[in-house]
């Protein structure tokens, strides 16, 4: 582990709980190895994956306040009640902020792991599916999403967001639109 590396992971160590440090140390893992079969900056996928959630667990109305400050033009006042989509726009501000990131790529792939966007650049697109099928990571589906991921990265990609479609569909909540955006795109690739 590179120095760099230690500093953010003793100041993730203090801001996250043991079980959310855990997953971050798991996605790291998982960027990791997608990066090296994919041709990817294996150190900005590192670095995207390690700060990703680093605001998980911040309280909404902090993270309100700062996506409210930066004016970020695809969150609506709907997005604004979710931190679920929050934290990932909340983590890019923090990490440029407190560790002076200014790399697009990294702070893209931090920005949308949670909802995606057209165009992602294959770092983000790293750190989104590693984010959804890490080792501990236990739902339906997700070792079939897995494999297919390690066949063809899009796939495995469009796989992974047809299933949050079908869990917020049986919940009665919809898919952000940056997603299905993203979806009708990669499909439009297959």
């Amino acid at each position: 582990m590179r120095e760099e590396e230690r500093i953010y992971c003793i100041w993730l160590s203090k801001k996250l709980s043991q079980k959310r440090f855990a997953h971050v140390l798991s996605v790291v893992k998982e960027a990791e190895r997608l990066a090296k079969q994919n041709g990817a900056d294996v150190e900005k996928c590192r670095l995207a994956a390690l700060l990703h959630d680093c605001a998980k667990e911040m309280p909404l109305e902090e993270m309100q306040k700062i996506c409210r400050r930066e004016r970020f033009a695809d969150l609506s006042e709907r997005d604004l009640e979710n931190g679920e989509i929050l934290h990932g726009f909340v983590a890019s501000v923090l990490v440029k902020e407190k560790f002076g990131i200014q790399d697009e790529e990294v702070l893209e792939a931090i920005r949308y792991h949670t909802v995606g966007k057209a165009g992602m650049s294959l770092v983000g697109k790293i750190v989104y599916i590693a984010d959804a099928i890490e080792e501990t990571r236990n739902y339906p589906s997700v070792t079939i999403i897995r494999e297919k991921t390690y066949e063809d990265l899009n796939r495995g990609i469009l796989m992974e967001i047809r299933h949050k479609l079908e869990y917020l569909s049986s919940m009665g909540a919809i898919l952000h639109p940056n997603t299905l955006e993203w979806k009708r795109s990669l499909e439009e690739e297959s």
